[in-house]
Order: structure tokens, then sequence, then C-alpha cells
């Protein structure tokens, strides 16, 4: 019988001293952005995933994102352009959905931590 359980995304799964490895969410323009990534559930076959991730400033361009992606912000800023879009801030607190498909770029101002969900 499957576990129904609710499971808790805590941000301290990823602790305040930890280092992360080079970013692999795209390919690095400036800075040398730094990431830390949690899955902390899978489901749906692996499609579906949600946990929490950290990366430290840099500009990072992204293309063909593949998944659809809802996140909000907890700590940091961040300037996401889509390419051939406006620039917009996000800053803690705030929310997005990022679109299968997103080509644009990530300018992590400060370093940024984030809930997400993602379904492939």
């Amino acid at each position: 019988m499957p576990d129904h359980t609710p499971i808790p995304i805590d941000s301290r799964r990823i602790g305040d001293d930890e280092v992360g490895k080079p970013a692999v969410f795209g390919a690095i323009l400036s800075g040398q952005p730094l990431e830390i990534h949690r899955n902390i559930f899978e489901g749906d076959y692996s499609r579906f995933r949600s946990g929490v991730w950290q990366c430290t400033p840099g500009l990072v361009a992204m293309k063909d994102w593949p998944y659809h992606e809802f996140c909000v912000l907890l700590s940091g800023r961040v300037i996401i352009t889509p390419e051939g879009g406006s620039p917009r801030e996000y800053k803690a607190g705030d929310a997005l959905v990022l679109p299968m498909g997103f080509t644009g770029t990530w300018e992590i101002l400060e370093t940024g931590r984030k809930y997400y969900a993602v379904q492939a």
C-alpha cells in the first residue's frame, strides 16, 4: 500500500556552510556560480521532483529548459531575462513559473535559495 504521508521540504536541507559544485543548469557566462540541490521528493517515475536549491552569484544561459518549474525564492536576488524579452528581478518571497522550453539567462546577484517543483 502506498504511503501518502506529507513530506516537509525544509530549506535547512542545505547547510549554511556547504559549498556547491559548478552550476550545470546552463552555460556559465560570467562569475563562478556554485549550486547545490536536494531532491526531497520524486514521484510519477521521476517525472515530478521537488526540493531545495541554492546557487552563488554568476550569469548562466539556459536553453530549452526541460521542465515546467514552480519555484519560491527564499533568499537572494536574481534577474531572469527570457530570450528576446525584458529582464525581471526576483527576490526573497517571490514565486514564479519557468515554463518548459525557457531560453534566456539567470543572473544571480546574491546567493539565492529556492524551493522548487519540476515536472518533466
